[in-house]
């Protein structure tokens, strides 16, 4: 194909009546030709009539795909070299194009290739800041796709530039509108700020006017605000700044004062979720700083409520998620663990499947450690499980599996893996429960893949485990050793009729 047969092609475009057949031939020439001539791809994406062609108008114009993944085509074979001065100019239509789709296309290809410099340690920086504002344009846009895509290319760029006046006048510009933008723009500050004291310090101005939204009268505004800001405490000067801005005190007065203004209730699970989330990274800050948090949060915990309980599980499971969360949590609120591991129990019994096996996911949060526990940890931890079961058995875990939900059974199987992974106290306590080990052997046809996969699983941990005897163990490993999903033969045993003597 010479230059004659993509002009004749673009001129086509001009025509609605040939405008389909065109951009049909010159999509099948660039898909299948992974590297055509770089001048052929800068002609295609300088057309003025193929951005037209995908624009999207009332008549549901099949075009419109078609010119959309022409261009996706063409942006994947151009070289997405970020000091190209060009580059702007060649993806300046695509991005601020009205059409969502072809922004999502030319988005998602340059988050691509800055990617592959970040892995292969060769971030090229931008040829200037034009770019940058047309990527930060899209925040503004009311779709989501292209939005979480502009702002994981800016936490990449922006650190760059983010001194920048025209860059800092389009960031005030973004904190002037309404809320949705706004909360991308704070979601943008805190992925900057966490990259260095230095930048937090550029983007302060963003971080404070997200903290400003926590004496807003909007609920759901106040939450997202929240959320936002949790990933800020996971570097030691985010934390710094969120204490020298009293966030952690000024969140937790709300719960305090609750009885003065009636409609703070709706937030405190996002507040339970906001702690929770900081413990599972700075776990000493909040536990023994903020003890009546973790007061409300037991409250929540035994309300026997559906509607708080699966942000009050979670949230304990971020509380216990490390070595020093446990730690803290077992010296600071030793009963009340106890009591809360014991209404677990009930809970088994008399919660929906779905809040069940939320439950069991909680859990199996707090039993999974990366490391071997300590001898401390392995302590605590059983006393919690002794609190739960009411015993040294898994009873209740084998009430779960043995339920007809697959998703239920799969949580409990799942949490019975992690314990008997980590834990010998947890082979005794299952060895001791009277049909677990036959229900691991057993081969029964009507249980799901994964439910088999899952059960073979433990018997390769109990295989190697010294808490069973020779022949049991011998047992265990022939099932291992046949697989997982294994079938047994039936035995039919044939007997000749017999005659009349």
């Amino acid at each position: 194909m010479d230059d004659s047969w993509w002009a004749t092609n673009l001129k086509a475009l001009k025509s609605k009546a040939k405008r389909l057949e065109a951009l049909t031939r010159m999509n099948t020439a660039v898909s299948k030709h992974s590297a055509l001539p770089r001048q052929i791809i800068r002609r295609l994406m300088a057309t003025s009539e193929l951005y037209e062609c995908a624009t999207v108008d009332d008549t549901k114009d099949p075009s419109v795909d078609v010119a959309v993944e022409l261009l996706g085509h063409c942006v994947h074979q151009l070289p997405v070299d970020t000091a190209d001065d060009q580059l702007p100019g060649l993806l300046g239509r695509s991005l601020s194009h009205p059409n969502p789709a072809l922004r999502f296309v030319v988005l998602n290809s340059l988050l691509k290739e800055l990617r592959r410099q970040l892995n292969a340690g060769q971030l090229h920086t931008l040829p200037d800041n034009e770019l940058v504002l047309l990527i930060l344009d899209e925040l503004k846009q009311p779709e989501t796709e292209g939005s979480s895509i502009a702002i994981a290319i800016l936490s990449i760029v922006l650190g760059q530039r983010v001194n920048e006046a025209v860059v800092q006048a389009k960031l005030v510009q973004l904190l002037q509108q309404n809320e949705v933008v706004r909360c991308r723009a704070y979601e943008l500050g805190v992925s900057l700020a966490k990259s260095s004291a230095s930048v937090l310090s550029a983007v302060e101005f963003i971080l404070d006017a997200a903290l400003s939204e926590l004496d807003n009268d909007d609920v759901l505004l106040q939450a997202s605000v929240m959320e936002v800001l949790v990933p800020l405490a996971e570097q030691n000067h985010g934390l710094s700044y969120m204490e020298r801005r009293r966030v952690f005190d000024i969140i937790s007065t709300r719960v305090q004062r609750i009885e003065e203004n009636p409609l703070d209730a709706l937030l405190i699970p996002s507040i339970m979720k906001f702690f929770g989330k900081i413990a599972a990274v700075q776990p000493q800050k909040i536990i023994t700083g903020y003890p009546h948090m973790l007061a409300c949060l037991f409250q929540q915990l035994q309300s026997e409520d559906e509607n708080i309980l699966p942000t009050a599980m979670d949230t304990l499971a971020n509380l216990a998620s490390t070595p020093q969360g446990k730690v803290l949590l077992h010296l600071h609120f030793s009963t009340a663990m106890l009591e809360t591991f014991k209404k677990y129990g009930s809970y088994t019994k008399k919660l929906s499947a779905a809040l069940k096996e939320r439950l069991l996911n909680s859990l199996d949060v707090i039993y999974s450690v990366e490391i071997k526990p300590t001898k401390e940890i392995d302590g605590i931890l059983k006393s919690w499980f002794e609190s739960f079961t009411g015993g040294a058995q898994v009873n209740i875990i084998m009430d779960l599996i043995n339920t007809p939900f697959p998703d239920l059974q799969l949580a409990a199987l799942a949490l019975l893996k992690t314990m008997c992974r980590l834990y010998s106290w947890a082979i005794v306590a299952l060895k001791n429960t009277g049909g677990a080990i036959e229900f691991l052997l057993s081969r029964q046809k009507d249980l799901h893949r994964e439910v088999k996969f899952l059960k073979w699983e433990i018997l390769d941990m109990l295989a190697v485990s010294a808490e069973f005897t020779p022949t049991e163990t011998v047992r265990f490993t022939a099932y291992v050793n046949e697989g997982p999903f294994h079938i047994q033969a039936d035995l039919n045993i044939a007997t000749e009729p017999q005659g009349n003597a």
